[in-house]
């Protein structure tokens, strides 16, 4: 029953986003670049994970994908 439940709030909480999003983007094209590596430091997107908090000279070599 609690799985349902579950399934089911996200179910409606997919929709709600489809209906409510895009409603400026109207007309408006966008490309997607393609994925590129790039290595991060703590400075970055990382600065609040678990291994920075553990290590601050950490590096990540993550991807990244551009919308222009």
């Amino acid at each position: 029953m609690k799985s349902a439940i579950i399934g089911l709030s996200c179910l409606v909480f997919s929709l709600t986003l489809v209906g409510c999003g895009g409603k400026n983007d109207k007309g408006k094209t966008y490309h997607w670049s393609k994925a590129h590596g790039v290595l991060e430091d703590c400075r970055g997107v990382m600065n609040k994970s678990q291994q920075c908090n553990t290590n601050s000279n950490n590096q990540q070599y993550l991807f990244k994908v551009d919308k222009y």
